[in-house]
């Protein structure tokens, strides 16, 4: 007997059976068969899912289709060969048609195709239906949008590859915990809005009185007039930053602002127009306090954290050690002294054919450099010029990095602008920056799609870089990973982090054995004949008050733990001095009792 089922199988799937992925194999029809995946299947087969046909019994129906309709269904194989064959390879749907209307009168007509993608349904639904065959062509229309009813579209496979876009498009609760834990552990900066209406400037700019580029103060009986005719205005210079306009003798209003503004290297004699910032001191205050505060809630939830993945297990309990630094030439210096990062931090003084205060390194020079030795696994961010973009991801590939991500540093002015004339670039002028961020190995402890891959910040001085990117490397790595930064100076010395640089002052080491690797280092420089090294060490000699040893667990090496209570109220007394003198008084006060 023939199974009119799947004949009307055969005939709604034909296109999908023969095609990839399904490629006529015969146990992948068979069980897109049994499965009801299709509308037309899925009726016909009613309780099917649950009874099951056996694989035998589909073989057979196939072969009484076969014997009725000879040639309607060739195999890859002979049928007169024993074996039985495992590939369809043709489907003739107009025999099997024709066999399908035997058992249901005019249910397929000769002059109609099969298969949705040959009919134009919009002007077959817009077209007026005939009253007698209204029922045939309601029937026909379920057949052609057969699609649009599909519960479980797609052939198996197709409904597995689905599935398994679908988990892969699923992020998993580790990003969400990671942001959520960044969100409330991660200190704040203080944040006062900037005044966009140039009116009010312009108002300041007739009640202040500026000194040698600064404001001295502001004369509040023309600051009263001003309210008068301008509500709202003490109300925006109160709980507001505003630039006022600096004009001198020499200033031309017409020429628009400077590109460089407090960048300026001739301010005094710059004819464009610069601006003054206006913060009151109750405002600023008030933003101090309230961050204070804000930092202080976030202090306290840091000893409890109830998502701990990338973390150090003694995270509540254990400190970041003091800002270390080594005063050298880093093409000269061995890295093997400073031992394994997990994170690393390198802006080399890529040469950009300019004059700049500060030398360059050739390109020759930096390839040379022997990163590959500074990690096992890990990641690593390289800034880059424009020009030598290609020569960094060279350069990453030679040290066993790949390149994972760019992160572009958009450069903002003093008064929170996009920096339109930028001080570089040949074709264009350049108002950003590149950092290639590159990853060794296989690291299953970082923090994952916690920062995005833009930074929006001011720039300061010539090559000085957004501190944004140290939280973004303690928020991948973790806030003990040990952190390294090449090519460093004094204002890139932070607590946690490791510096090396020719630009430093002095050295100053808390790890044990880096110290004593770096102390055969120099001896053995001297005993070459090598110069020795011209910086001074900062004493560092034990004190009971202000020192104590701590065992740490990681690496098995005692390390000296500096207790910095009340540094920042001695610190402020010194600011008036000389930045050397100022640097070793601080360091006197750091380690003396």
């Amino acid at each position: 007997m023939i199974n009119d089922k799947l004949v009307h199988f055969l005939i709604q799937n034909y296109d999908d059976i023969l095609r990839a992925p399904l490629s006529g194999q015969l146990k992948d029809v068979y069980s897109l068969y049994v499965s009801g995946g299709y509308e037309g299947c899925a009726d016909d087969l009613g309780d099917g899912r649950k009874n099951l046909l056996q694989f035998e019994q589909f073989w057979n129906d196939l072969r009484d289709i076969i014997l009725v309709t000879p040639k309607s269904i060739q195999f890859e194989q002979n049928l007169l060969v024993a074996e039985r064959p495992e590939k369809i390879v043709f489907l003739d749907v107009f025999s099997l048609k024709i066999l399908y209307n035997k058992f249901h009168p005019l249910y397929y007509a000769s002059n109609l195709p099969c298969s949705s993608s040959d009919v134009d349904l919009s002007s077959l639904a817009a077209a007026e239906p005939d009253p007698k065959g209204s029922h045939l062509l309601g029937r026909l229309f379920n057949v052609l949008n057969w699609d649009e009813n599909v519960n479980n579209q797609g052939l198996p496979r197709e409904q597995l590859s689905n599935r398994l876009q679908t988990l892969l498009r699923e992020k998993p609760s580790s990003f969400q915990l990671a942001k959520e834990r960044a969100k409330h552990t991660t200190e704040v900066i203080e944040y006062i809005p900037i005044c966009s209406d140039y009116l009010h400037a312009s108002l300041l700019s007739t009640s202040v009185y500026i000194v040698n580029n600064k404001i001295v103060s502001l004369q509040w009986s023309k600051i009263s007039a001003c309210q008068e005719n301008h509500p709202g205005f003490i109300e925006c210079i109160q709980s507001k930053i505003h630039f006022i306009p600096n004009i001198k003798p020499q200033t031309d209003v017409s020429l628009g602002d400077c590109s460089y503004l407090d960048t300026c290297h001739k301010l005094n004699t710059c004819r464009y127009v610069h601006y003054l910032q206006y913060i009151p001191s109750c405002l600023q205050e008030q933003a101090d306090h309230s961050t204070e505060s804000h930092n202080e809630e976030i202090e306290s939830n840091v000893p409890i954290p109830f998502y701990t993945l990338g973390n150090c297990s003694a995270h509540s309990i254990k400190k970041s050690l003091p800002a270390q630094w080594i005063r050298c030439d880093v093409r000269k210096f061995d890295f093997k002294i400073l031992g394994k990062f997990s994170v690393v931090i390198a802006d080399p003084a890529w040469n950009i054919h300019m004059n700049l205060p500060y030398g360059t390194c050739n390109d020759i020079e930096l390839l040379g450099l022997p990163l590959h030795e500074l990690q096992d696994e890990g990641i690593i961010f390289l800034w880059v010029t424009g020009r030598a973009i290609e020569l960094g991801k060279e350069s990453l590939d030679n040290w066993g990095y790949k390149v994972i991500n760019e992160v572009s540093w958009i450069k903002t002015n003093q008064l929170g602008r996009t920096i339109v004339t930028g001080r570089t670039g040949h074709w264009l002028n350049h108002s950003k920056e590149h950092l290639l961020v590159g990853l060794k190995g296989n690291p299953k402890w970082i923090n994952k799609h916690i920062d995005i891959d833009l930074i929006v910040s001011m720039t300061r001085e010539t090559s000085r870089k957004p501190d944004e990117l140290y939280g973004i490397a303690e928020r991948m790595a973790g806030t003990h990973a040990r952190k390294l930064e090449i090519f460093g100076r004094d204002h890139n010395t932070r607590p946690g982090w490791f510096t090396i640089g020719n630009q430093l002052t002095a050295n100053c080491i808390y790890e044990m054995d880096v110290e004593r690797k770096y102390q055969e280092f120099m001896k053995d420089k001297s005993r070459n004949g090598g110069p020795n090294s011209s910086s001074k060490k900062i004493d560092k000699k034990s004190n009971s008050k202000f020192q104590q040893q701590y065992w740490n667990m990681n690496n098995n090496k005692y390390y000296m733990e500096n207790k910095q209570n009340n540094m920042d109220k001695k610190q402020s007394s010194f600011e008036s001095k000389q930045p050397q003198q100022q640097f070793q008084t601080l360091n006197n006060l750091y380690f003396a009792q």
